[in-house]
């Protein structure tokens, strides 16, 4: 392979987790929910997979859309919902929707391990506890279900499960010694902005009410996974007072350090509150209205003991509804090669007893900086690959040794893709000709520095603007004859040197004019040199240095000449580049003084200075710089003067950003943009989804 691909050896992060779902249920549905909680039982990860009551309308309230983004679920299964109903849901949440009998099918979205696949085996003795049919919903909710066949099933296996006596139910979800709760095992969050401490949560429900069934798993399937930090019971009324030594045991529970107040939430959404009050007594905890404090302590104070405290009318979801990043990770080194395969080789954090199921690995790390997350993009790291978050998320057979040969592609061919998927065709202009042509030549973060920029346009040879700016005024002036046309000519044919200038007519300070010029021969882009002006037929002539001769001669007429001096000596002369003083009359530098701006906030950046786009509808459209601005796509236009920013183009300029599906729209002048443009293009981003990026001169140009 060539090696100038080779960007060397970098660390990068790998997090193995489960496929989990939500399962769609009616409202009110016994069966549902039970159907649901069994599939949940027989799925690793299954207590972390929420169960969503769907309206029969189908329209998804703002508490189930929050429920499933913090969730983070692959998809949703609907359990017992009408088809339309539940492919509306499902579109409303983003998310694609299967069938139950289709859940395990192999190479199904949500197909994943069973929990035997993770869990070790375990002592007779310790046999977690498991609903059957038949079960009150209470004890559904709280251990999991399996049907008979499945629990005989577990008991030839070396993880096995047993019903209890309804005691069991509640008291062994104090020290994770259910079914459901074994679910989790190897399974955890790599990151979390959670709380550290929390009260406990202690539910009370009718045995069978599924609203209260439904709330305290949902509420038990976005806590923190390790629940150290939020302890979380679900009790029966009506039998709590018959199991003996109940206060005594949840007080073991609830002796935790004193970071927080009250000590437990009793909570219910359907239980009266006298009840509440009647169950708090049985569990000997007291009340208090004191205000809710929350949070961690250092160093940790000593263990809280009896009375403990209670409060109700609480709701919990505030702190449940907090950005975590689910799967047990893992760091790794590899080789990166840019735009090639770079393999990737890790042993898994999560040990797989068992073979032949499946899993997700999430890769993540510094080559992945500056990509889009989008799925076109992704599919250039590995066909099937998707973007979850940061990561780079693959399905694959769950294995203890893991080995990918993944792509890390370029900036280029990451904004190459997205504009593949965003246009029917599209094109550099010919702006964005000269402009990458430019880039590759010299360093355009140049153009940020003091009076380089200005120096530049100094030096441009006036050509296309120049000369239409003149006809235009002859044309208004109303000249009815050709004197001043051939007056024009005159003077615009012979333009075809290039424009060279002495450092004083550059409008800067001396010093500033200086280093600016010196600047631009240090990246190539001018030269400097001397000039004759020829007594005998009055052509002017630039002469590089390295041209310079001990007698000069004109090169028009040959006759003897001299350079020019000034009182200080011999007068030096700079002049652009030829194909840089090209790019400079078409107007093409603003694009690139945007551009340099634009990298130097975000390194990990790439930029096109110019495209034309075709879309399938026929319409076109032109964006001065499209790119990848820190890992975000970003289109826009730039202009000299921000009065060219009119509603009408604000209008159209937008437009062409929406279409192409960016993320940010770039409002960029080489002036000051007033605050009435800042504010119309920030309203006119707001309504269509956009982000807006105001660049000027407070930003492009040093003084």
């Amino acid at each position: 392979m060539d090696r100038r691909d080779y960007l060397g050896q970098s660390m990068m992060q790998a997090a193995v987790l489960p496929a989990r779902a939500a399962y769609l249920i009616r409202v009110g549905s016994d069966t549902g929910f039970r159907r649901a909680a069994q599939e949940a039982s027989t799925r690793w990860a299954g207590m972390t997979e929420p169960i969503l009551v769907v309206p029969e309308n189908g329209e998804i309230p703002d508490e189930l859309r929050e429920t499933v983004a913090t969730a983070k679920v692959e998809g949703v299964v609907n359990v017992d919902v009408e088809g339309a109903v539940a492919q509306r849901a499902a579109a409303a949440l983003g998310l694609p929707c299967v069938r139950i009998a289709q859940i395990d099918q192999a190479g199904a979205a949500m197909f994943t391990c069973h929990p035997l696949h993770v869990n070790p085996p375990v002592q007779p003795s310790t046999l977690p506890v498991v609903a059957v049919d038949g079960a009150p919903l209470w004890q559904v909710a709280a251990a999991g279900l399996l049907s008979e066949d499945q629990a005989d099933e577990l008991r030839r296996t070396a993880l096995a499960a047993r019903s209890g006596l309804p005691d069991e139910y509640g008291r062994t979800q104090m020290y994770g010694a259910t079914h459901l709760q074994s679910t989790i095992a190897q399974f955890g969050e790599h990151r979390s902005n959670a709380f550290g401490s929390l009260p406990a949560a202690v539910w009370v429900t009718e045995p069978d009410d599924v609203e209260d069934c439904v709330a305290f798993w949902n509420a038990r399937a976005l806590r923190p996974v390790s629940h150290a930090g939020m302890p979380m019971v679900l009790l029966p009324t009506g039998e709590v007072q018959h199991w003996l030594g109940l206060a005594q045991q949840l007080a073991g529970m609830l002796g935790r350090p004193a970071e927080f107040s009250p000590d437990v939430m009793l909570l219910s959404r359907n239980v009266p509150q006298e009840q509440l009050h009647e169950i708090a007594e049985i569990l000997e905890l007291q009340r208090t209205e004191a205000e809710v404090r929350i949070g961690t302590q250092f160093p940790t104070p000593a263990l809280r003991e009896p009375p403990f405290t209670y409060r109700t009318g609480l709701d919990p979801r505030s702190w449940l509804l907090r950005d975590r990043e689910y799967g047990l990770s893992t760091s790794f080194d590899v080789h990166v090669f840019a735009g090639d395969t770079s393999t990737l080789r890790f042993t898994s954090p999560v040990h797989f007893h068992t073979q032949g199921s499946w899993a997700l690995v999430r890769v993540w790390g510094s080559p992945l900086d500056g990509l889009p997350r989008r799925d076109c993009v992704a599919s250039l790291v590995e066909k099937n690959a998707q973007w979850r978050g940061d990561s780079i998320q693959l399905r694959t057979p769950a294995q203890n040794d893991y080995i990918f040969a993944l792509t890390v592609p370029t900036l280029a061919q990451a904004a190459e893709a997205v504009l593949e998927q965003a246009s029917a065709r599209h094109a550099l202009s010919d702006k964005g000709k000269l402009g990458v042509a430019l880039q590759a030549q010299a360093d355009i973060a140049a153009l940020l520095e003091p009076g380089v920029y200005e120096g530049v346009i100094a030096l441009t040879t006036p050509r296309s603007k120049e000369l239409l700016k003149e006809l235009r005024k002859i044309r208004a002036e109303g000249a009815d004859d050709d004197a001043q046309l051939v007056e024009l000519a005159s003077m615009w044919g012979g333009r075809a040197e290039r424009r060279y200038r002495p450092t004083t007519k550059m409008e800067l300070s001396p010093q500033r004019a200086s280093e600016a010029a010196e600047r631009l021969c240090a990246i190539g882009w001018a030269e400097r040199g001397v000039g004759t002006n020829c007594a005998q037929c009055g052509v002017r002539t630039f002469h590089p240095f390295e041209q310079t001769q001990r007698r000069p001669a004109c090169p028009g007429c040959s006759s003897p000449s001299r350079y020019e001096t000034t009182a200080d000596g011999l007068s030096v002369f700079y002049r652009l580049d030829s194909f840089v003083d090209r790019a400079s009359d078409q107007g093409l530098l603003p694009h690139l003084l945007v551009i340099a701006a634009l990298t130097k906030k975000e390194p990990n950046s790439y930029f096109l200075p110019g495209i034309d786009v075709w879309f399938t509808d026929q319409m076109r459209g032109e964006a001065d710089v499209f790119g990848l601005y820190g890992g975000r796509v970003l289109s826009g236009e730039v202009k000299t003067s921000a009065s060219q920013f009119t509603t009408e183009q604000l209008t159209h300029d937008i437009a062409l950003s929406t279409r192409l599906g960016v993320d940010i729209h770039l409002l960029a002048a080489v002036d000051t943009v007033p605050q009435t443009t800042r504010e119309q293009a920030a309203k006119f981003c707001s309504d269509v989804g956009l982000d807006l990026l105001v660049l000027d001169k407070s930003e492009l140009r040093r003084p």
